[in-house]
């Protein structure tokens, strides 16, 4: 195990009554237009209560994270688009750890440089999307020291790696590219994977994109981000220009992003959206429950990327150097 040196330095803050609460009851996500209502939120026991994020840790000086995934309860960054690092994703202080990767990455006997892009795959696998010698996905074992797999996705059609996703249960990868504005699904193989389907294209409405970013895998769907459009989408993982669409809210509460870059889904179903100035927790019916950042006078202008479980956030702020840690702070009021 080895540490960042003591430059490094932390900021924790102590945890400070809720400023407001989020009042909306939310409904699920589907793969269809079809809405799922879900009961209401529980009452917090013993008073009433106040949720809100707090910053937890703040990592400093550390490289420009460019995308980060949380798989396995390991934290996997990309750093400058040069090296991928593996960090203890609950030290106060970045710590990185064996089951990061060599400044010097080969599969099949390929030497790969410039990642971009990361996602969780399958029985502890982790894709990465590479820049050289060839835009390629590659999957590797999450092990120490990791190791590929010998399963690798490679299309002409590649121009951007905007962001990549993984299905846990098929396999399956998927690439939001924003050049050529699509969103495809790939069967990976030994020998550079296969199409499978094109499930969005350049347009406007419902189950098209244009400039695709942050796309993330949840059952059998895909949640991604358009910044040229300011949606949030959910697209069906199966079936071609399918899928709920635009994440919009009810008419009371219109769901209105600037910039968006990338978007993570927690295990309750919760999308967090990280956008300009902000990150957003949204309920799967399209309210906003929590602005993760708004007690943050430091929070990033511009995050990169953004990984969430049910009760912490971790936003990468590549241009200040900066990595902050929220937790969700609940205060308790006795009657």
């Amino acid at each position: 195990m080895r540490s960042r040196p003591p430059a490094v330095s932390l900021w924790k803050r102590l945890a400070l009554p809720a400023t407001w609460v989020a009042l909306f009851f939310c409904s699920g996500p589907s793969g269809c237009s079809e809405r799922i209502d879900l009961p209401p939120e529980p009452e917090t026991p013993g008073g009433t209560g106040e949720i809100a994020y707090d910053v937890q840790y703040r990592w400093q000086e550390v490289p420009r994270f460019v995308d980060m995934v949380l798989t396995s309860g390991i934290l996997y960054v990309i750093e400058d688009s040069l090296f991928v690092h593996a960090y203890l994703s609950e030290k106060a202080t970045p710590v990185t750890n064996s089951f990061s990767f060599p400044d010097s990455i080969v599969a099949g006997g390929v030497r790969l440089e410039r990642p971009v892009q990361l996602a969780a795959g399958p029985a502890k696998t982790l894709w990465i999307a590479f820049e050289r010698p060839d835009r390629r996905l590659v999957q590797f074992r999450i092990a120490s020291p990791p190791q590929p797999t010998g399963l690798w996705v490679r299309d002409e059609a590649f121009q951007e790696f905007g962001g990549i996703a993984a299905d846990d249960d098929s396999g399956f990868v998927y690439v939001a590219d924003p050049v050529a504005s699509t969103v495809v699904k790939y069967a990976p193989t030994e020998s550079g994977g296969a199409r499978v389907a094109v499930l969005a294209t350049l347009g406007d409405g419902d189950h098209f994109v244009q400039k695709p970013r942050g796309i993330h895998c949840f059952g059998d769907s895909l949640v991604l981000v358009d910044p040229q459009k300011n949606w949030l989408q959910v697209l069906a993982a199966d079936v071609p220009f399918a899928g709920r669409g635009q994440v919009q809210g009810p008419e009371s509460a219109r769901l209105a992003l600037h910039a968006p870059v990338d978007v993570w889904t927690d295990a309750e179903g919760r999308y967090y959206v990280a956008q300009q100035s902000q990150v957003l927790q949204i309920r799967p019916d399209g309210t906003i429950k929590e602005v993760v950042t708004e007690r943050d006078a430091l929070a990033a202008a511009m995050p990169a990327a953004v990984v969430a479980n049910t009760t912490q956030v971790w936003v990468a702020d590549p241009g200040s150097q900066l990595c902050t840690i929220y937790k969700i702070n609940t205060v308790i009021e006795e009657p």
